[in-house]
């Protein structure tokens, strides 16, 4: 019997009395508690009033069958282990069940060092589920408390200080030696850094599938085209580069929270524009391909080699590359746009050759007429 838990919950809900029985006394004399059932209804009742951990379910029973009551525990109590039985066995009927999310399935007649192997087999998946629900809930819980830290607690002493430094980087009280004024601006150089980094962590943090779904309206791809294009445009001007635009293929309507997939599509025009070659071209393309939108940024910049492309996305990745490492950010902008297009259903991928700069494309899915 499982160490995980004291004293396992077994139901058995079967229209034969026999078959009640015989689990009932061999489940007895091996440690568990056992409830019974002798219909799909009376096992719904009793589901309700006391949740075991598993249930043995014949599937050929009159009125609600066990295939019902499987569909029924499945949605309402996703981690209970469902074990099916039944005398007449057959691989449609198998598969039917392990589709309805059933773990197992024994056909009658079997040995009882059987039922008791798979049953055993059955409560060690539940605990491994219970754990990993409590184990996410845990993280969930450290999360909230880690950014209520950093948003009440770490903060607020950072601008605290930030603004005793303006006193000095001003000169307000009067002129400083030359060497104290250069340390003066590095340091506020390097407290405005740590500020947006919080400030971009904390608002990936805070993310949230629910919220962007709650906020999502309906949208054309020209008109996105055309929001994006705006914002980049005064980036691309005052670094000296130049902007292309390229829409094709179509008009496409998507489902989408404007103002999020907006800020993650110019973070990656941001980067693009940042690791640019001196006066190079920012490309933005857009088309309508099946059943999704492709929408690309391409720059001429240094390229991202095959071995940094499967770690830019992960939060506070910072390439080792010299041309690329000088260059200020907080390693987060790239994570946040992948998870708010992912939000959308859809994603990101980088296309690139160290040298020949890269392209970033996110495909998103276009709204079903």
């Amino acid at each position: 019997m499982s160490t995980h838990h004291q004293v396992p919950h077994i139901l058995c809900v079967d229209d034969d009395h026999v078959a009640r029985e015989t689990v009932e006394l061999l489940f007895n004399r091996w440690g568990y508690r056992v409830s019974l059932a002798e219909s799909g209804e009376a096992g719904l009742e009793a589901i309700a009033q006391d949740p075991p951990d598993l249930i043995l379910l014949d599937i050929q029973m009159p009125g609600m069958d066990g295939l019902e009551v499987l569909e029924w525990v499945h949605a309402h109590h996703p981690s209970i282990i469902c074990i099916m039985v039944t005398g007449h066995a057959t691989l449609q009927n198998a598969v039917e069940a392990m589709k309805q999310g059933a773990y197992d399935f024994l056909a009658k007649p079997f040995a009882p060092d059987e039922m008791k192997l798979t049953v055993e087999r059955g409560l060690e998946h539940r605990w491994l589920i219970l754990e990993a629900e409590r184990l996410r809930a845990e993280k969930a819980l450290m999360q909230a408390n880690f950014i209520t830290l950093v948003s009440h607690q770490m903060r607020s002493p950072l601008a605290a200080v930030r603004q005793l430094l303006e006193v000095p980087a001003t000169q307000a009280l009067g002129p400083l030696p030359g060497p104290y004024q250069g340390f003066i601006d590095r340091a506020v150089y390097r407290l405005d850094l740590l500020a947006r980094t919080l400030n971009t962590w904390l608002a990936m943090s805070r993310l949230d599938q629910d919220g962007i779904d709650s906020r999502k309206s309906v949208a054309e791809l020209g008109g996105l085209m055309g929001d994006l294009v705006r914002r980049a445009e005064a980036d691309v001007t005052a670094a000296g580069q130049h902007l292309k635009t390229h829409t094709r293929d179509g008009n496409c309507t998507l489902k989408v929270d404007r103002e999020s997939l907006l800020e993650a599509l110019y973070n990656l025009v941001s980067n693009a524009v940042k690791y640019n070659r001196a006066g190079g071209d920012i490309i933005i393309k857009g088309r309508k391909r099946g059943e999704v939108v492709e929408l690309s940024i391409s720059d001429q910049g240094p390229g991202v080699s095959s071995q940094e492309a499967a770690y830019i996305f992960d939060e506070f990745y910072r390439s080792r590359r010299k041309d690329i490492k000088e260059k200020p950010g907080t390693g987060l902008g790239l994570a946040i746009s992948l998870k708010v297009v992912r939000a959308h259903g859809g994603d990101i991928k980088v296309a690139s050759q160290v040298g020949q700069g890269a392209t970033f494309t996110v495909t998103l899915p276009c709204q079903k007429s």
